[in-house]
């Protein structure tokens, strides 16, 4: 067998056709060179050169060993080129989801991020309602799900990386709109649209009414804080909705108000363990942390 230092000298003495063509290919000396062809002839046993004038001509069992050393030069080239569009994301579809409130604010600028980093990298982007989170992780339908809540499964790994905050949306004509801060009192007798009482801004929502000694009296119950915004839009009262539905845009009709002590909405980063994690997953975990980290902190009271 021959060395790959061999293999390579041989290589270069085919390709330029001289030692001393080949001593520069490799930047080695020329003696050098001149004794590894003879050690590499020692070791296979026949010849592969006749020295002509001064010249190296190949002899036909060179001839066949360079066309194999071709084709093993051929797929480190190809394996080469297939590393370097792994590390580029390219022929890759990366499938992630999110809470509706997430991934109408804060998601979209984290994807933004990522394929900056993978120009050729394909995104597969799925809303996810609560029901909806768990199978999408644990059938492998996506690679990563960012929520409001912790995903309950054993081969899931929920990573809190953030959270935001419970405000008020009330109509820019409102009695409240003119008011920097607010405590939950101050919707005494307000139309309410609020979420069911077992679902994440639900309970939130119910424990901040429990702290202030209240009892919300709800109107309308809605499914995501989009819709409750939209409703305060057109005039149906006022809606407790979480800081980053607050951050999408929204018509002039409505004002979104601190409260003075605001419920908190924790932030999730969700994988499936059993799935074998790709550069890009490591490189959107990264993202994902940093843009919560940067995201205004909420003013002290």
């Amino acid at each position: 067998m021959l060395t790959v230092r061999q293999i390579e000298i041989f290589r270069a003495v085919m390709i330029t056709k001289t030692v001393s063509g080949a001593a520069r290919m490799l930047g080695t000396s020329q003696p050098g060179l001149s004794r590894m062809l003879g050690h590499m002839e020692d070791r296979l046993q026949f010849r592969l050169f006749d020295r002509t004038r001064g010249r190296l001509v190949p002899t036909q069992e060179a001839g066949v060993l360079f066309e194999e050393i071709e084709r093993i030069y051929k797929g480190f080239d190809d394996l080469a080129h297939v590393i370097r569009r792994l590390a580029k994301g390219e022929d890759k579809t990366f499938r992630v989801g999110a809470s509706p409130s997430l991934g109408h604010s804060i998601l979209p600028q984290m994807l933004a991020r990522l394929s900056a980093n993978y120009p050729g990298l394909t995104i597969q982007f799925d809303i996810l309602s609560v029901e909806q989170a768990i199978d999408y992780l644990a059938l492998q339908r996506g690679e990563y799900a960012l929520t409001v809540f912790p995903i309950d499964h054993p081969n899931i790994l929920s990573s809190r990386i953030g959270a935001g905050r419970m405000v008020c949306a009330v109509p820019s004509h409102h009695p409240l709109a003119d008011r920097g801060r607010i405590g939950v009192a101050d919707l005494a007798g307000a139309q309410l649209q609020s979420f069911r009482p077992d679902t994440p801004h639900g309970r939130i929502i119910a424990d901040m009414f429990a702290r202030a000694g209240q009892e919300p009296d709800v109107s309308t119950y809605i499914r995501f804080a989009e819709t409750a915004v939209a409703f305060v839009a057109n005039g149906m009262g006022v809606a407790l909705v979480d800081s980053f539905t607050a951050m999408q845009p929204h018509a002039d009709t409505v004002r979104f108000l601190e409260f003075e002590d605001p419920g908190v909405l924790p932030v999730y980063i969700n994988r499936n363990m059993e799935s074998p994690r790709a550069i890009i997953g490591e490189t959107f975990e990264e993202i994902a942390r940093s843009a919560m980290l940067a995201l205004p902190r909420p003013p002290k009271p």
